[in-house]
């Protein structure tokens, strides 16, 4: 750590007072702020000059990443800053982007830091993630993935932890969206949006109730894309039983833990 430098800093215009802050992150991050995720990836909250703020510290990237994220592809804290004003642009709510940080030995990158404004809503597992969902919100969710297809944003962890929501004053939901590193913004065909879809839900139920709906706002066929997006997810979970089974083994000859 004590060889690493910055590489890049980037404040919003509108956080300039808190360069300070974002400056010295690579010295206060594990030490100070509120843990709220700890896994691969870990996010605190700092309270800084009476504003809450986020701070997502990306898992160190391997050798062939760093080279990559230092002279072919965006790291993940930029990709985060600028997709969230992309998405703003595009009409969809997400946690202001504040500033992003990478660090780095010599020329290559080795760690970054994204840095937004708080968004403290809960997620929608609360309520779709039960037998007896929500259908109201349900419906509100159809539409905005309609919306999010319709104008070519394609959320690359599309799944109900990555959507926070709120009611209106009319009943109706308002929709954030976070963890938006990996999206793509394109011009996605009919298997595109079912590729995306196929995550949203491991809840058949609650996925034929949502797609069926998507698919008429959409004017597509809805039979056709519930099984297409059916058809994905399970070829989706096949894929990832398999991996862990493989990863389980593997853990069992080398003798390695798996990290919690």
């Amino acid at each position: 750590m004590s060889k690493e430098k910055i590489m890049t800093m980037t404040v919003d215009s509108a956080f300039s007072t808190l360069s300070g802050f974002v400056r010295s992150l690579p010295q206060t991050f594990s030490q100070g702020g509120n843990t709220l995720y700890k896994g691969r990836n870990t996010v605190k909250s700092f309270c800084v000059d009476g504003r809450t703020l986020v701070v997502k510290h990306y898992k160190r990237p391997n050798p062939v990443q760093r080279v990559a994220y230092s002279f072919f592809k965006k790291s993940k804290a930029a990709r985060a800053y600028l997709f969230a004003a992309m998405l703003r642009q595009r009409g969809f709510n997400t946690p202001r982007e504040v500033a992003y940080l990478e660090l780095g030995n010599g020329i290559l990158m080795s760690d970054c830091y994204f840095v937004s404004e708080s968004c403290m809503l809960p997620p929608l597992t609360g309520l779709l993630r039960r037998d007896d969902f929500d259908h109201d919100a349900a419906d509100a969710l159809a539409h905005l993935l309609a919306r999010l297809h319709e104008k070519g944003v394609m959320h690359g962890d599309l799944n109900l932890t990555n959507i926070l929501y709120e009611r209106t004053a009319d009943g109706g939901f308002s929709f954030w969206l976070i963890d938006t590193n990996r999206s793509k913004f394109i011009q996605p065909t009919e298997d595109d949006c079912a590729e995306n879809l196929k995550r949203l839900t491991h809840d058949k139920r609650l996925m034929d109730y949502v797609i069926r709906r998507y698919a008429e706002i959409r004017g597509l066929d809805a039979d056709k894309t519930v099984a297409l997006v059916i058809k994905k997810l399970e070829e989706f979970e096949h894929k990832r039983a398999v991996t862990g089974k493989f990863k389980k083994a593997f853990r069992k000859i080398t003798g390695k833990q798996k990290k919690r």
